[in-house]
């Protein structure tokens, strides 16, 4: 899917929202409680008191800090400004 066939899609949804989300957001449905569906802390460990170095370390080496950033090019979010560039093409 390209960004413009996103783009497409999202002004249709605007204007003509699918039945099935009318319908819950109309009964309700979805606003009980959810239980979080991510791990849990065990007993030996606390919340408080928890290293964020330790933590990144047992995340991996994906998750060191720095510019996420560094080395891309710029990011181009103007639609009219991408059909220009694909239609040079």
């Amino acid at each position: 899917m390209t960004l413009f066939d996103f783009e497409e899609l999202t002004k249709y949804w605007a204007e003509h929202p699918p039945l099935h989300i009318m319908v819950a957001a109309y009964l309700g449905a979805g606003k009980q409680h959810r239980r979080p569906t991510g791990p849990s802390l065990d007993d030996s460990r606390s919340a408080e008191g928890s290293n964020p170095e330790e933590v990144r370390a047992e995340l991996g080496p994906g998750f060191r800090t720095g510019d996420v950033h560094a080395g891309l090019t710029p990011v181009v979010l103007d639609f009219a400004e991408l059909r220009r560039q694909a239609s040079e093409d």
